[in-house]
């Protein structure tokens, strides 16, 4: 679908307005006109390089979906390629939907092949606030942005509850389940980094004002929107090494409670190696072992296994064996 709403001089919004008015409105002045493209069809999404002449490479980044995001300045616009977050996304799997913007001198053009929150919500603001598109395009890409990670900051939220979950569960929960939970967390975590990482590049130089269709009123929005996306950041690196420390002390526990079993089954072997070996000895069937003719050999035995065993544990235990180590 292709919509274009256009700011007249005098700060009348219009919309509604047809494909072949295009060409007159970008050259009037003082007007700002945004064009959306929301899954446009091929005739739609040739207004592109018909009317504004865009380079057929910003125009080939505009068909993919997976590209990082990123900024060219082609001179007279500036192709942004963002992703915002899609509503299906989750802590498990963190999914993205790809949004491109062309910002020229009084233009905004945005193509997004599924429905944008970010874009619904600007359009929103701009029938409450026309005030916000006479501003210029820049105003109206401020908007877009900040929308679009405001939408990132509720995901936050369900990355440090599951954080929690996972730390909680890493002292009651299997092996299996836990790094299942982990690794989900992980992927969906450095997805998340990367693709925040480069937008935030992107607003680091927007706020910067290195190109010269941002605007100093823009670019004193822009860093608001670079704030959250350092934030976003952050919280991504953290969550990550919380995952790191809370599989690192799942692991720890896990190991400790081997080696406690293991000790126990030593204990077990090595106070019945000794008894082995005393049935051992009087196991075998030789008929001039003397012992064999001892009328109390039989409890003779039994008293030498006794002796010997309530020998061990008492050396055991004043070795503190069994208290186990650090107890």
């Amino acid at each position: 679908m292709l919509a274009i709403v256009a700011c007249h001089p005098d700060g009348r919004i219009e919309e509604g307005i047809a494909k072949d008015r295009l060409p007159a409105l970008l050259q009037t002045k003082g007007a700002t006109v945004w064009v959306d493209l929301a899954g446009p069809t091929r005739e739609e999404s040739e207004v592109l390089a018909s009317v504004f002449h865009f380079h057929p490479l910003a125009l080939e980044d505009c068909e993919g979906r997976r590209h990082n995001p990123k900024i060219d300045d082609y001179g007279t616009y500036l192709f942004i390629l963002t992703h915002g977050v899609h509503p299906e996304s989750s802590v498990r799997e963190f999914r993205t939907r790809q949004l491109a913007l062309f910002l020229g001198p009084n233009y905004l053009v945005s193509f997004h092949r599924e429905a944008s929150r970010s874009v619904v919500a600007t359009l929103e603001s701009v029938r409450k606030n026309p005030r916000l598109m006479a501003d210029g395009p820049g105003m109206i890409l401020y908007r877009t942005l900040d929308f679009q990670m405001d939408l990132y900051l509720p995901l936050m939220e369900n990355f440090q509850k599951r954080v929690d979950e996972i730390e909680k569960a890493c002292f009651e929960a299997a092996t299996s389940v836990i790094l299942r939970d982990v690794f989900d967390l992980r992927k969906a975590l450095v997805r998340l980094r990367r693709f925040s990482g480069h937008q935030r590049e992107i607003l680091l130089r927007l706020s910067r004002r290195e190109f010269a269709l941002i605007d100093e009123r823009s670019a004193v929005y822009l860093r608001d929107v670079y704030d959250h996306l350092v934030r976003i950041t952050d919280l991504a690196d953290s969550f990550r090494e919380l995952v790191a420390g809370a599989l690192e002390a799942h692991l720890s526990i896990v190991s400790n409670r081997t080696n406690e079993i293991m000790r126990v089954l030593t204990i077990i072997t090595t106070l019945f190696m000794p008894l082995t070996l005393i049935v051992g000895i009087y196991g075998m069937n030789f008929q001039d072992m003397p012992e064999f003719q001892w009328r109390r050999g039989y409890l003779f035995v039994y008293g030498l296994m006794i002796v010997v065993a309530v020998a061990m544990y008492y050396v055991f235990r004043r070795r503190g064996i069994f208290r186990g180590p650090g107890r």
